[in-house]
């Protein structure tokens, strides 16, 4: 009985260390990644958000405050695309 709790201790301390080499692998590639600009993914990003934004501001009546708060959608629409590509790439070389 004994050698087999010593096995799985060493097999859980083998098992730590792969996983734990691969999440640094994983974190060094998720900041390579992000030092990357990922131009077309951005402008794809702003392009599809200026589209959404245009489309629900057409349907509002002209109001300051709605016009600057739909601005700001293409940013956060290119920005969220970015993190999902990220992601994406990051999660499927693993």
């Amino acid at each position: 009985m004994p050698r087999s709790i010593s096995r799985s201790a060493n097999y859980a301390r083998r098992f730590h260390t792969m996983r734990e080499k691969n999440h640094q692998k994983l974190a060094e590639i998720k900041i390579a990644l992000e030092q990357e600009s990922h131009l077309f993914i951005v402008i794809l990003g702003a392009v599809i958000g200026s589209i959404l934004s245009i489309f629900i501001a057409y349907h509002l009546e002209p109001n300051l405050l709605e016009y600057a708060v739909l601005s700001v959608i293409p940013f956060a629409l290119s920005y969220s695309l970015r993190k999902v590509y990220i992601h994406t790439l990051v999660h499927s070389q693993e």
